[in-house]
């Protein structure tokens, strides 16, 4: 009788040790299910159109320096509204030359690297640029294929203006076609003016491509129907 009682007091003990143990591993558990219901994967090649508030200049920008932008349009995900307008994204300089002479352009690349949410929260992200909607220097900036905002060079017509300076001028001195390209050829090496600067002013409107998947931690509110 007195060895059942033990075995009885043993076995409660057991039983009473466990259960905060198993108890914590099912909040755990159920915590980590409603964590994952409130998350959401905004998928790489997602696109955003976004207003610039920093200036940027392939001559006077380098690499690292901070961009700031805010999301112009919504960002939607499977019919739910995951950032709102407004909402902050930044990035950095990547590369970045200056133009140079006889013609060649500027360049530079931004790399889109985080996002804030509206409660606070930085989420790291990839992105780059995509295009230019409208620029506020009216210009008509370039943006490569690799994402990088590329200067124009002169026009052809101007470059050609300069090439037909030495050619006139050999012709009504009586120099040969040899001589005259010679002179062309030099003419356009020194008077070919540089190229254009790749920029951007503070307000300009870009589009940016996202590189790669981020997933977010939505609140229960973001799960309305947009």
């Amino acid at each position: 009788m007195g060895r059942r009682i033990l075995v009885t007091v043993f076995a409660g003990v057991l039983a009473a040790s466990w259960m905060p143990a198993a108890w914590g591993q099912d909040q755990e558990t159920q915590e980590n299910q409603e964590q994952a219901a409130n998350q959401i994967t905004i998928p790489e090649g997602t696109e955003f159109k976004l207003q610039l508030h920093t200036t940027i200049n392939s001559k006077t920008s380098r690499p690292g320096d901070r961009v700031l932008t805010t999301l112009l349009d919504p960002v939607s995900v499977e019919d739910l509204n995951v950032l709102p307008k407004g909402v902050r994204i930044d990035g950095h300089i990547g590369e970045v030359k200056a133009a140079g002479r006889r013609g060649k352009g500027g360049y530079l690349t931004i790399v889109f690297d985080s996002l804030e949410m509206p409660n606070g929260e930085k989420v790291a992200i990839l992105g780059s640029l995509t295009e230019v909607f409208s620029s506020e220097t009216g210009g008509d900036p370039n943006v490569g294929p690799e994402g990088e905002l590329k200067g124009k060079g002169p026009s052809r017509k101007k470059q050609a203006a300069i090439v037909l300076i030495p050619t006139a001028a050999g012709a009504a001195g009586g120099v040969g076609p040899g001589i005259a390209a010679a002179a062309a050829a030099t003419a356009v090496a020194i008077l070919v003016p540089r190229g254009h600067e790749a920029e951007l002013s503070a307000g300009s409107l870009i589009g940016m491509r996202l590189d790669r998947d981020v997933t977010l931690n939505l609140p229960p509110s973001a799960s309305a129907p947009k």
